[in-house]
């Protein structure tokens, strides 16, 4: 009790100079440190600012920009009359020229020409400032334009000799989730370059990376010669093309605040937003259905590739070779196929496929798998035969059936030794072709010398086949492919080759 009494009065006794000195300069201490951080703050979010600033000048999206004259620029370049529909003609005969030989310099310098973006941008316009008129217009010209290259296209590919089909013909008539993306930057540039007050050179950029041109010369291939996969497939890219070309244009308009189309009558001006609601619907959906299926097209690709390299890595140890392999999509029914060389597939090999196709996802994806067949089982069938046949029967009549039977076998065991060994004689490669190949009719095989007069003559291994009149250029071309690889393989030489022919 009595040190609590001692300590009250010290608290109520005056504090000591030094004591209050150092109190104060605490306090001045601490409103140096608030100070110093409250700058600091300052400072901070005036940079913060500046930065904000300094980027909202560099991405800036409405300096520089000519409402007027791009509506009006846009409109003039919708109409497909006069000079234009025949800008439009040399264009298309350009791009047909190009693709037939397969030369990409002529196919670019088509799409540089071409004014098939004119209708495209109208219609991304008309949809953003609610002008059904210039929507109507669009849409017609932009039918005109596809008539136009349609007509032309097939007329020279009817007039010129069929081309063999090349890559620049095979590429366009597939979407890709690249070239979806493609078509949207590029006219998300197209846009933006044709707004400016001023003009730049990213027009003729955005005209060669939508390539709206090529795809429409491919249905003129594919009408010309009656090839319906070719028809279906480009004008699905130059269909899913010019919707992601129009879709930046409408965000664009809509983003940037152009002036919208005014109505006098409140009743007619519901109706002609009620049509331009449905018509961006009606193209909106099955671009989102498409854009969703080539998203998964592209998926499925990138999970069979992977599939495909584990495969290969599952017979690094086994004396089995992927001579061909090819991914399907589909979906309903994806397939991947492969074919094989080599020793016979294990049943452990099999399941662990299996097990491969869940882990990459794989599970509603058929696998065909191609492998020779195994004649050992056959050859013991026929010698057991043999037997039972020869215990009773010793006259000359079924001795010479044993005979040739025996023969057949041993033309059974040489050509099992020869597949064995990799010694290619035509009969063994002409029994593995018809297996690994049923759709070629006749093959024709022989050791070739050849000389060009300049070099030494050169053996080459030369397998010739017929192919059934019904097949396609598309399908011959894929199967030649598959079997010149499969017969180097198979004949451990890189200059096999193979070749058609006709009896005709």
């Amino acid at each position: 009790m009595f040190g609590q009494i001692i300590a009250m009065a010290e608290e109520e006794l005056p504090k000591k100079p030094e004591e209050t000195a150092g109190g104060q300069e605490s306090e001045q201490q601490r409103e140096a440190e608030k100070q110093a951080a409250d700058k600091a703050q300052r400072g901070f979010r005036i940079a913060l600012n500046n930065t904000w600033a300094f980027l909202q000048s560099i991405l800036s999206l409405r300096e520089g920009v000519d409402k007027d004259a791009t509506t009006e620029g846009i409109k003039m370049d919708v109409e497909f009359r006069g000079h234009a529909a025949w800008i439009l003609v040399a264009s298309i005969m350009i791009a047909s020229i190009g693709l037939s030989v397969g030369n990409i310099p002529i196919i670019v310098g088509a799409m540089l020409i071409s004014p098939l973006m004119g209708p495209i941008l109208g219609i991304g316009l008309a949809a953003g400032t609610n002008d059904f008129e210039l929507l109507k217009r669009s849409l017609t010209n932009f039918a005109i334009a596809i008539a136009i290259s349609v007509v032309i296209s097939t007329l020279y590919f009817l007039i010129v000799p069929t081309p063999e089909i090349n890559a620049e013909l095979l590429d366009r008539k597939t979407a890709t989730l690249l070239s979806i993306a493609v078509a949207f930057f590029g006219g998300f540039a197209g846009i933006i370059a044709g707004s400016r007050s001023y003009k730049s050179n990213v027009v003729p950029g955005v005209a060669i990376a939508t390539a709206l041109m090529p795809p429409l010369c491919t249905v003129g291939y594919g009408i010309a010669n009656a090839e319906l996969d070719f028809i279906i497939g480009a004008l699905y890219l130059f269909f899913i093309n010019s919707i992601f070309i129009a879709l930046p244009t409408y965000l664009y308009i809509r983003y940037m605040q152009f002036p919208v189309k005014e109505f006098i009558d409140p009743i007619r001006e519901r109706k002609i937003k009620r049509r331009i609601a449905f018509f961006l619907v009606l193209i909106i959906i099955p671009g989102g259905i498409i854009f969703v299926n080539v998203i998964r097209q592209s998926f499925f690709s990138r999970n069979a590739s992977q599939f495909l390299v584990a495969v290969e890595e599952t017979l690094e140890d086994k004396n089995i070779t992927i001579i061909d392999k090819q991914i399907f999509y589909d979906a309903d029914q994806p397939k991947i196929k492969i074919a094989l060389m080599g020793d016979p597939v294990s049943q452990e090999t099999r399941e662990r496929w299996e097990d491969l196709r869940a882990e990459f996802g794989l599970e509603g994806c058929q696998l065909e798998i191609r492998e020779p067949r195994d004649f050992t089982e056959a050859i013991e069938d026929l010698r057991q035969e043999n037997l039972n046949n020869s215990a009773g029967q010793i006259e000359d009549f079924y001795r010479s059936e044993i005979e040739e039977r025996d023969a057949r076998i041993d033309e059974l065991e040489r050509r099992l030794n020869q597949y064995e060994n990799s010694e290619g004689t035509f009969d063994d490669i002409s029994a593995e072709v018809k297996m690994l190949f049923p759709e070629i009719q006749r093959a024709a095989y022989s050791n070739l010398v050849e000389t060009s007069f300049n070099t030494a003559a050169d053996t080459i291994p030369t397998l010739m086949v017929q192919w059934p009149e019904d097949m396609t250029e598309e399908q011959i071309l894929a199967s030649r492919d598959q079997l010149s690889r499969w017969l180097s393989a198979r004949l451990k030489d890189d200059k096999a080759r193979v070749i058609g022919y006709s009896l005709e």
